[in-house]
């Protein structure tokens, strides 16, 4: 499945306790991820449940590989990518970095914030001017212990900053929110994770009706059940969630608009005149 077509389907806000590892899949570089890099990430939890490496080539889903790619950057707590350089070009003698793992990052950086997003590498070579903004440590790996403690430290960071309100996906969800919608976001202000909804729908025109098809198009609730009424029982996404509290945290604030002026009657310029044609010129 192409990436774009996965994260415009099935991109969701669930994150797993995994973090995404790019890297060379060379011999070489294997100790370098048995040693260092799975155990930094091991080392970490997210509320109380601890992390774990995914990296495509040892996963066990019969998945094309780009799906694998895209789920795992989508829906990991963050993305590591081990962008060392890797060789010299023979003919201009410049350092080059694996196209594979440059191709992750540019991935990782279309759907997920940069925060989220950590590069490391064993070299002082000049850095990719693209990528020079997005978080980056360089790492002795020859030092296993130290290089596991600088990680976790870089690791545990990016896992204190992580706020999702700066997600991509709760961004666009609010920008695009109607008026319904947000009448029935901030009727929600006090409810949980666990708090399930129904309401009579009375025709196509109800807004509340609106408001939930809108909601279930856009992955913000999902259909939790039914009541003994055989109401519809409904309730928020975890995306839902954040869209929900950021709504009530505040939308921007405008003053409140002048009404329109009232269109000239047809025929009339609107100009002011003299009633026989002159402008006043």
């Amino acid at each position: 499945m192409h990436p774009q077509t996965y994260l415009k389907t099935f991109w969701r806000l669930e994150l797993r306790p995994e973090v995404f590892v790019a890297m060379s899949f060379a011999p070489q570089y294997q100790q370098r991820f048995a040693k260092v890099i799975a155990p930094a990430i091991e080392s970490l939890s997210v509320d109380g449940v601890p992390l774990k490496p995914r990296r495509v080539d040892i996963s066990k889903s019969g998945d094309s590989i780009l799906t694998e790619i895209s789920d795992g950057i989508a829906h990991s707590r963050l993305v590591l990518a081990d962008v060392s350089s890797i060789g010299k070009d023979s003919v201009t003698g410049q350092p080059y970095r694996n196209g594979n793992v440059l191709y992750e990052v540019g991935l990782a950086l279309s759907c997920r914030h940069s925060s989220e997003v950590l590069l490391v590498r064993d070299d002082h070579d000049t850095f990719l001017f693209d990528v020079s903004t997005v978080p980056h440590t360089t790492i002795d790996f020859t030092s296993e212990a130290a290089a596991t403690a600088v990680l976790v430290e870089e690791l545990r960071g990016r896992l204190s900053e992580q706020a999702f309100h700066r997600d991509a996906r709760v961004v666009t969800s609010i920008a695009s929110l109607s008026a319904a919608e947000v009448v029935l976001l901030k009727q929600a202000k006090d409810w949980t994770a666990d708090t399930v909804w129904g309401q009579d729908v009375s025709g196509i025109a109800d807004w509340y009706g609106a408001a939930t098809q809108r909601m279930l198009d856009r992955g913000l609730i999902r259909l939790a059940g039914e009541f003994s009424d055989k109401k519809p029982a409904f309730q928020f996404t975890p995306l839902g969630m954040v869209v929900m509290k950021e709504v009530n945290a505040g939308l921007k604030h405008f003053t409140e608009p002048a009404p329109p002026d009232v269109l000239p009657a047809e025929g009339d310029s609107g100009a002011e005149g003299d009633g026989d044609g002159d402008a006043g010129a």
